[in-house]
């Protein structure tokens, strides 16, 4: 049968990796947010000394800033760049994106982040319990 008569319902370029691969890292991810939140949470309560009976929340909060901040900068467009390299055998490499190059970066900003306002929103609560 000649490839160009096949229909075009799947195409096996958007995904270069297996979904048990892509699955296992969304897994990772989440764990290495909450691991990042948890630990955010646990030194901004030290520092404020509200107690740390918002760790688990802040766990969460950090894994859903982490999944937030990654798939939101992958869906958002943005603006198209090209990179050529030169090879030392005289070729080249051209790649070019159209999302943000470093995704990661700003995932692990906003797993620091939220709960990082949620402690300080904890301790402020506090702060106005006592007066």
């Amino acid at each position: 049968m000649n490839a160009d008569r096949l229909p075009k319902r799947y195409d096996i370029r958007v995904f270069p990796v297996a979904p048990v691969v892509v699955v296992i890292a969304f897994i990772l991810w989440v764990l290495a947010g909450m691991v990042i939140g948890a630990l955010g949470g646990l030194l901004v309560s030290l520092a404020t000394k509200c107690g740390q009976q918002g760790i688990i929340k802040d766990a969460f909060l950090g894994s859903f800033g982490f999944l937030v901040g990654f798939l939101g900068c992958v869906s958002m467009p943005w603006p198209r760049n090209t990179i050529v390299e030169q090879l030392e055998g005289g070729g080249t490499v051209t790649t070019t994106l159209n999302i943000y190059q470093h995704p990661y970066r700003v995932a692990i900003v906003v797993a620091v982040l939220l709960p990082l306002l949620h402690e300080l929103y904890r301790s402020k609560r506090a702060r106005t319990k006592l007066t």
